[in-house]
């Protein structure tokens, strides 16, 4: 009588590799879709593949509906396991041949200005410390100038929103980042709470220019805020700081304004279900071969998978 451990030998015999490579694809495009064109195929052949696959591992990996194409928590972990092994079969070669040489040159990063989060920080961090040779080159542009820089390998990774899901492009969800109203303590709103933004109609804005995230900008209009302007300011770290003077109302990410929040001088006065939100991506070129950024892109999602368990 077989074992449960031959049963699962067996089965590792007759499965289809290709299935996990198909499914790859779907996850770093983002839809079934975008992952046919990358491939070349129909993608009804695409969605096919899916399906044999969830049934091959017994579970859902994705769910697809009319708020886009997500993950679900086995398709996740699927995923990061499936990049192990293509980054092991890529090493392969090298590590027949012997030790890899240490990588040396430039990494590029481009981000959105004000970016706050430690998984990032970290990643930073523990890349250089592992490759010190790698100089590293940080940069902050606004998040289209980014994605068309990635689009001409200007640079080899982009940490920024992305409204359009591009097929040449990986993206790894880095986190949620909410945009708040807020204002300062010489403000009428200050120590209030407002329930509906458009009662925020008539108030004075602070507005931060063209980069501003179309999330963000879709929801001023859907409620008419802005329409009245006190300042203008390209730059968050001065739109900030006309928000503290109390010149006007300014919309900040929140990981940005805490600090301020925290010592009393800006006052967050719209409930958190109330704001608008988008995700920021780290986001490479499928085409780019660099080392530096394959290793880069290695070190974060190791720490991803960390900091999420």
């Amino acid at each position: 009588m077989p074992t449960a451990t031959a049963e699962k030998q067996d089965k590792s015999h007759h499965f289809d590799w290709n299935l996990l490579k198909t499914f790859l694809t779907i996850v770093e495009t983002g839809g079934v879709s975008r992952a046919a064109e990358r491939l070349q195929r129909k993608q009804s052949s695409v969605s096919l593949s899916l399906q044999r696959l969830e049934q091959r591992v017994g579970v859902q990996l994705c769910r697809r509906g009319p708020g886009g194409f997500a993950l679900t928590e086995e398709g996740q972990r699927l995923a990061e396991n499936c990049v192990d092994l293509g980054q092991f079969v890529k090493q392969l070669p090298g590590s027949i041949l012997g030790p890899s040489p240490t990588p040396k040159g430039t990494i590029k990063i481009s981000l959105i200005s004000n970016l706050v989060h430690p998984v990032l920080d970290l990643t930073i961090a523990t890349f250089h410390s592992k490759y010190p040779d790698v100089e590293i080159l940080v940069q902050v542009d606004t998040w289209s100038s980014i994605l068309n820089s990635l689009l001409r390998q200007e640079i080899d990774i982009g940490v920024a929103p992305s409204v359009e899901r591009r097929a040449q492009f990986y993206h790894l969800p880095l986190f949620n980042e909410r945009h708040r109203p807020y204002c300062g303590r010489g403000h009428r709103l200050y120590g209030k709470r407002i329930t509906n933004p458009k009662k925020l109609s008539n108030e004075a804005f602070i507005l931060t220019g063209a980069d501003e995230p179309d999330q963000l900008s879709d929801f001023r209009m859907d409620h008419r805020l802005g329409t009245r302007i006190a300042a203008i300011s390209v730059h968050l770290e001065e739109a900030k700081r006309l928000a503290v003077l109390g010149v006007g109302i300014c919309f900040l990410p929140e990981g940005f304004a805490a600090p301020e929040v925290a010592t009393g001088h800006l006052w967050p006065f719209l409930g958190k279900n109330k704001i608008p939100s988008m995700m920021i991506y780290v986001i490479s070129n499928n085409n780019s071969t660099i080392i530096s950024k394959q290793l880069f892109i290695k070190e974060f999602m190791l720490l991803t998978k960390s900091h999420n368990t």
